[in-house]
Parts: structure tokens; C-alpha cells; sequence
């Protein structure tokens, strides 16, 4: 399922910034070497790009090694906290440390939701992502510390009881609409397939699924 510009608005919740606050990594971190790369001012490097930053005299293969060994996501560009990584200017400590910072493009030192969604796979739901983010932010803030994170993967949180309705219902409007009943199922799913079952669900064609007309999970229903 294709997620709309408004959608992916309602899932962050807020935009993620490049001035990181609280536990900020950026302010202790030399980021200027990227700057200087990112010369159209994307905020990630082309091979072009980052083969400046590079030792002089490397070969084309040697290069194109590198950019592959430090683009971590796979999107053919380097993202800051990426060139950070490859660098060395942050150490990792083991794979769960690697995934956070991976997916730490802020800086921050937390995960915002965005950043969180980026732990995981591509084909996963945003009702099964949000469960372990709300099982996972235990503070409140809305946003995943190290320790947090940490204790997630290790499986040390308690285990969150919220309904899928619950966690598919993102605006907390007491209601489903299409968008938000097409985070039950895994992203990439067919549209077809998600429209046709919210109509069949969608008892008084209004538009919205109460709990009444669709609660997986819940008993009568």
C-alpha cells in the first residue's frame, strides 16, 4: 500500500530535525567533513560525493567498495549518521547498537517514529511497528532511547495490550478510516485488496469502521 504525503504526516507525528536536542549526538560529533561533501545540499552523499571524502589514489573499485560498505540502507546514498558509522566517529557495539544508530538520522540519540519504522522491514505493518514502539518507549516521550531500543530487542518490555483497532486507529478518533485500516496489513499490499475488504467491513458506507464493524482480535467480533 502506497503511503500518501498526509498519511506519512499522521505516522511521524512530528517532523524529524537535523538540530537534535536533549541526549543529542550532534553536538559532540564532527559532521563537517559531510557537509562539505553534500555539495546539492541533499543531506545524503552521491558516489560522486562521497568519493571525495575519501583517500586520494583509491581505485574506481576500491571506491565503489567503500560507498557500498557505508550505504548501511541500501538507498544509494550516505546518509550523515552512515558517513558517522563508516568513519568511526560512532562505535557500535554490537548488531542492536548498529541498527539503532543506523536508523538514528538525527542524531538525536533517540528514535523518533520515523526513524523506528526504519528498524524494520519493509513488509512489516505499521500496527505491528507502532505496538513495539509503544512497548518500547516506556518514558513517554515520544521517542526510543538507546536502553530503550535495547531492552526491546533483548526482549526485557513488558508486552502491550493495546487492540489492533487501537493501534490502527493513529488519530485516537474512536474511528478507522481506509489509511489507517491499510496499517494492519503489510505495507506494499495491494490497495485493491485493502479498499475492497474496508467496504465489506464498512457495514453503513460511511466511511470509517467503528469497533462494532471490525475489532481483530476481540471476541465477537
Amino acid at each position: 500500500m502506497k503511503t500518501s504525503s498526509h498519511a506519512k504526516a499522521a505516522l511521524a507525528g512530528f517532523a524529524m530535525s537535523f538540530v537534535a536536542a536533549g541526549t543529542s549526538l550532534a553536538g559532540s560529533l564532527d559532521t563537517s567533513a559531510f557537509v562539505l561533501a553534500d555539495v546539492n545540499l541533499s543531506g545524503g552523499l552521491s558516489t560522486t560525493e562521497f568519493n571525495t571524502t575519501l583517500e586520494a589514489g583509491l581505485s574506481v573499485r576500491a571506491q565503489a567498495k567503500s560507498f557500498r560498505r557505508a550505504d548501511y540502507n541500501r538507498d544509494a546514498a550516505i546518509q550523515v549518521n552512515e558517513f558517522l558509522i563508516f568513519r568511526g566517529a560512532i562505535q557500535p557495539q554490537n548488531k542492536i547498537e548498529t541498527a539503532f544508530y543506523q536508523s538514528d538520522l538525527s542524531l538525536s540519540g533517540t528514535l523518533s517514529w520515523d526513524e523506528f519504522v526504519s528498524t524494520y522491514g519493509a513488509r512489516t505493518s505499521y500496527v505491528n511497528i507502532r505496538r513495539n514502539f509503544l512497548r518500547s518507549d516506556v518514558n513517554l516521550d515520544g521517542s526510543v532511547s538507546l536502553q530503550e531500543y535495547n531492552s526491546l530487542r533483548r526482549g526485557q518490555t513488558s508486552p502491550n495490550t493495546d487492540s489492533i483497532y487501537v493501534l490502527a486507529d493513529f488519530d485516537a478518533n474512536a474511528q478507522v478510516n481506509l489509511t489507517e485500516f491499510g496499517y494492519f496489513f503489510a505495507q506494499g499490499a495491494s490497495e485493491t485488496k485493502i479498499q475492497t475488504k474496508f467496504t465489506r467491513f464498512d457495514a453503513n458506507s460511511d466511511g470509517f469502521l467503528t469497533t462494532s464493524e471490525w475489532n481483530p482480535g476481540v471476541r465477537n467480533n
